[in-house]
């Protein structure tokens, strides 16, 4: 978003090297995403000037990466490749030197990297002193770097400070000083300090203690009054001078935030007190999670990544296509830690956005129409895959026949791009939360509790199945809207997360997909045989999903059928809205609504308009779908979709239930 690229510009990194240029004995090694040196490129030419002088003057090395920061391990090995000769090529476009180094991202490190990363052409990368550590490296040889390789690939390590990461810009410079000393004390001569440079300035509070309050100025004067036995150098410098200390093989590894991130929420706290209560000559020994455990700990995560995975594959002959997907692979839409991450429906959008042009630039542009039976999520069950050229429609039949992906291909975009409501571990800090405007900038992001609202805890409620649409809901007569919405009640039926079979029947103009379960009905500890089935009929050249359900069975008690769908819009204020019977409503709208036969939702942010036609339901229920996530300005609620979803009052006495959906889209 290019006002947060401009507040950023404002108050990190103009401000940064302003004060830098000040200083002519400073030297830093400076790494830009791909995305962002792009913006700055074409927005701001004389801070690139500045930049470009400071090189000239060697007292900054440019340190290149992923062009638009991938997670290596989530990517096939030519996609790393690429991308990060991308980066350096672009880099040396601007500034005229080839990077020698990358920088990791997220400092996610896995044994193979080495051979991915030295094809590329880099010599060097920085991971986290706690990636040594864990394979055995004490404290005394961490200042320096080391050697590495993968099958002869080698590859030079640097690692980065634990202390320096927490100190700087956070703590007093009289602690920085005492700690190099410490250092020049017992011979060593490298320190490394390698972090965001949103910390300089955009953080909560660092603004004004960085430069209102003078924190970096004062640095940097502490660094020139203090060349004569502290020097600030460039990686390429320090290895012309210097040899490795030695061979390192680092296991799979970030820093450790992240390491209690990864686990499952139910540990991460557990994680974090064995952290903090073991005493300091056992923590190294204490190892969190796995990264790639986001791809299991989120289903929405490993959906967009397996869709990456297969798009990626199609695309390798196709540059346009390939880069979509390049922008696609940027890590911070498939995680989330203490940063917003995957629970920013902005940025899960993003990832959508460049798959479907990417598919869309590898698609016939003659009329087509597919049903493809394929296990895309690589879990040992086959989804479903309906597909012409204005929709794609992806079906989870190990769970309920459910919609999880609906692709509006003129938009680009996944219009069910949604988040279930999850626990997260930090939940538990939520009561202890302060005010935003306690942040002064002495403290990481990693040290505060702040919410941006009060009363957050009152939203915690926890999904037990995912959001999708066509979820078929079985309820008692006695469930009411409330309970449903704190998903606190109990249903008689066995659909929701229960396994459909399905048979793709395919015609020339069009394809239809037919799935059923004979499930049950429980009542008074008795099983009563209870089927749905649902064909789904997707048509060539149209815009439209038509569902038929047919619901029999020997259940002889009346029920209620509710239909779930649910719609993500990135937000659910400005001009978006659902209109019912010409009444205009917010998508917060929370409540049972009078019943409808039609409900229009219009998103001009996404060019989507969707008509939902229904067969004469009983009541409408409707809320908004919101999570308590956290990110570096605090916990917040964050929309993700609104659920909408039709019910009926079924009577099978009176014999099978037949009811009739059309899902059409357009663009706004």
């Amino acid at each position: 978003m290019d006002f947060i690229l401009e507040e950023a510009y404002k108050k990190a990194y103009k401000p940064f090297f302003e004060i830098m240029d000040e200083f002519s004995d400073i030297k830093i090694n400076l790494h830009f995403s791909g995305y962002l040196l792009s913006w700055l490129h074409q927005n701001k030419p004389d801070y690139i000037n500045l930049l470009k002088r400071l090189i000239e003057k060697g007292r900054i090395e440019i340190v290149s990466g992923g062009m638009y920061e991938p997670i290596l391990s989530f990517l096939p090995e030519d996609d790393g490749i690429s991308q990060i000769t991308m980066h350096m090529d672009y880099a040396e476009s601007i500034f005229g030197n080839r990077p020698k180094g990358m920088w990791l991202a997220e400092r996610v490190y896995e044994p193979y990297m080495p051979k991915t990363i030295n094809k590329a052409g880099i010599l060097y990368t920085i991971v986290d002193d706690n990636h040594f550590k864990s394979v055995g490296v004490t404290d005394e040889d961490l200042y320096g770097y080391f050697i590495t390789e993968y099958e002869g690939n080698k590859l030079s390590i640097f690692p980065g400070l634990e202390f320096l990461r927490y100190a700087i810009p956070f703590k007093p410079i009289e602690e920085i000083d005492a700690y190099f000393r410490g250092i020049e004390e017992k011979g060593m001569d490298l320190a490394v300090f390698g972090d965001d440079g949103e910390k300089f300035g955009l953080w909560p509070g660092t603004y004004d203690h960085v430069y209102t309050k003078g924190w970096l100025r004062k640095f940097f004067e502490y660094l020139q009054e203090n060349k004569a036995w502290l020097k600030t150098t460039t990686f390429s410098e320090y290895m012309s001078d210097k040899p490795p200390k030695g061979r390192i093989y680092l296991n799979c590894n970030s820093y450790k935030e992240m390491g209690e991130w990864c686990l499952p929420a139910c540990m991460s706290g557990r994680y974090e007190a064995s952290i903090n209560c073991a005493e300091e000559n056992y923590r190294d020994f204490l190892k969190g999670g796995y990264f790639k455990y986001f791809l299991i700990k989120y289903d929405e995560s490993n959906d967009m990544h397996k869709k990456m995975l297969d798009v990626t594959q199609r695309a390798k002959r196709h540059a346009e296509a390939r880069n979509h997907v390049f922008m696609g692979q940027s890590n911070d839409s498939y995680w989330h830690g203490v940063f917003g991450g995957l629970y920013l429906p902005h940025l899960r959008a993003s990832v959508y956005e460049h798959l479907i042009e990417a598919e869309k630039l590898l698609e016939p542009k003659r009329p087509f129409v597919e049903g493809i039976l394929k296990d895309i999520n690589m879990d040992g069950h086959d989804e479903v895959i309906l597909n012409n050229n204005d929709l794609k429609a992806c079906f989870l039949l190990k769970e309920g026949g459910v919609l999880y992906e609906l692709d509006y291909k003129p938009s680009s975009v996944n219009i069910m791009a949604t988040l279930q409501r999850r626990y997260e571990g930090y939940h538990d800090k939520i009561k202890a939360a302060v005010s935003a405007d306690s942040a002064d900038g002495t403290k990481t992001i990693h040290d505060m509790v702040i919410a941006k609202e009060e009363g957050l805890d009152k939203y915690l409620h926890y999904d037990w199945y995912r959001r999708a649409s066509f979820i078929d809901h079985v309820m008692g007569k006695d469930v009411v809207f409330d309970g449903f919405y704190r998903s606190s009640y109990l249903e008689p039926g066995d659909f929701v997360k229960e396994p459909y079979s399905a048979a793709i029947e395919k015609e020339k103009n069009y394809v239809k997909l037919s799935m059923g379960r004979e499930g049950r009905f429980r009542k008074d500890g008795q099983d009563a045989p209870l089927s749905i089935k649902k064909d789904i009929i997707l048509n060539k050249g149209e815009d439209t999903i038509f569902a038929e359900y047919i619901i029999e069975g020997k259940v002889n008690v009346p029920f209620c059928l509710g239909i779930e769908f649910n719609f993500s819009f990135l937000g659910s204020g400005g001009d978006r809205y659902v209109d019912i019977e010409g009444e205009r409503l917010p998508l917060t709208t929370q409540g049972v609504l009078k019943p409808s036969g039609s409900a229009i939702f219009h998103d001009p942010y996404q060019h989507v308009d969707i008509l939902l036609e229904i067969d004469d339901p009983l009541a409408i229920w409707t809320h908004p779908v919101e999570v308590i996530s956290l990110s570096e300005s605090g916990f917040e609620r964050n929309y993700q979709s609104t659920m909408f979803m039709p019910v009926w009052d079924i009577d099978l006495s009176k014999g099978p239930k037949r009811i009739l959906i059309k899902l059409h889209i357009s663009k706004a």
